[in-house]
């Protein structure tokens, strides 16, 4: 009975039946997905065009079970395209992250400009689509991809990509909405704020890690090079390299000479220099528009700012936060309080 049992499934019609279950399956759910998933990021690649818009392959029919690709169709069927964006960004992002920190050795002027870029076009991508308001389900689905994205650098050892997102997620614009994070959300959050600590301590815990590596756990860094698969964040390393030379000139002033803060100061230019040889030349390395695009030639901040003699972009987010739809932060009756903090934050800032 067993053996009859087998016999029949593997039947050529009730094979191809299978296929054809599962080829509608992968369609409704790519239907679906693309509802939920709009363009909420930027990458260097234009989006694919609509299915419609492809040649098709000729249909094989029901019978034509012989001519699938049975990988292909399970990679599809398992694969959402909010995996595959969050794929896409990641490795544009890995690629930034590798020309920024190439910029430490010779062009660290420059880190701030496009620091400052990267963090404020994040926060408007994350409150708009660039085009419009966004409603708070959006504005949460926005926060979900941004912290799986972070989530995935952390854990590829890209800590730029990582600290950059989370610097976003803290903006005052986005905690004033207090959108409340599902339990896998804010997992994500604590672990990104146990590994790298927070601006309270500048970040310290990344600092520490970074020379923990080339100190103890890679101490022939000079023989043997740079671990071209560890990104640090060029942010961190950068405030923290003009802070300990801001500290060892103050130092040596009163007459006191900092032995170790100088050996540090020593060994982060030479760590800076491995990087900028590894991939300031390099094709692969390369910066994104989040990074080299100024958030005021957005359509979006054109927009807003038409109106106004002298734009202001602390202004501009504050706007494209207040417009965030059905937040109770947004109430006509809270508005006085919201205008108000944040004044009192762009004074103390």
């Amino acid at each position: 009975m067993f053996f009859n049992f087998v016999e029949n499934f593997f039947d050529p019609k009730i094979f191809s039946f299978i296929f054809c279950l599962l080829r509608s399956s992968i369609l409704l759910i790519k239907k679906f997905s693309n509802k939920l998933n709009k363009m909420n990021s930027w990458t260097d690649n234009t989006p694919p065009p609509s299915p419609s818009n492809q040649n098709r392959r000729a249909s094989t029919g029901c019978l034509g079970y012989r001519n699938f690709n049975l990988k292909k169709v399970f990679f599809d069927f398992m694969t959402t395209d909010f995996d595959k964006k969050l794929e896409e960004n990641s490795i544009t992002m890995r690629k930034a992250a590798k020309k920024l920190i190439s910029y430490l050795y010779n062009k660290e002027h420059s880190i701030p400009y496009y620091t400052n870029n990267a963090v404020t076009n994040l926060v408007i991508l994350i409150l708009s689509d660039g085009e419009k308001y966004l409603t708070k389900q959006k504005v949460k689905h926005n926060i979900h991809f941004y912290l799986k994205l972070a989530e995935k650098a952390m854990k590829e050892k890209d800590h730029q990509t990582a600290i950059l997102i989370k610097t976003a997620l803290l903006n005052h614009n986005i905690t004033r909405l207090k959108i409340d994070y599902n339990k896998g959300d804010q997992k994500i959050m604590n672990e990104l704020n146990y590994n790298y600590g927070g601006f309270k301590d500048c970040h310290a815990k990344h600092i520490q890690h970074f020379f923990d590596k080339y100190e103890i756990i890679n101490r022939d860094w000079e023989e043997k090079g740079i671990d071209e698969e560890w990104i640090p964040s060029a942010m961190v390393l950068h405030m923290h390299t003009n802070r300990n030379k801001t500290y060892t000139k103050a130092f040596t002033r009163i007459g006191k000479y900092p032995r170790e803060l100088i050996e540090k100061n020593d060994t982060l230019i030479k760590l800076q220099k491995e990087y900028y040889k590894a991939f300031f030349l390099k094709k692969e390395a390369k910066l994104t528009k989040i990074y080299d695009t100024n958030p005021e030639d957005l359509d979006i901040v054109k927009e807003i700012n038409k109106e106004k003699e002298k734009p202001n972009l602390t202004q501009t987010l504050f706007n494209l936060s207040c417009n965030v739809k059905k937040v109770s932060a947004n109430a006509k009756k809270n508005w006085d309080n919201a205008k108000k903090k944040s004044n009192m934050l762009i004074w103390c800032n």
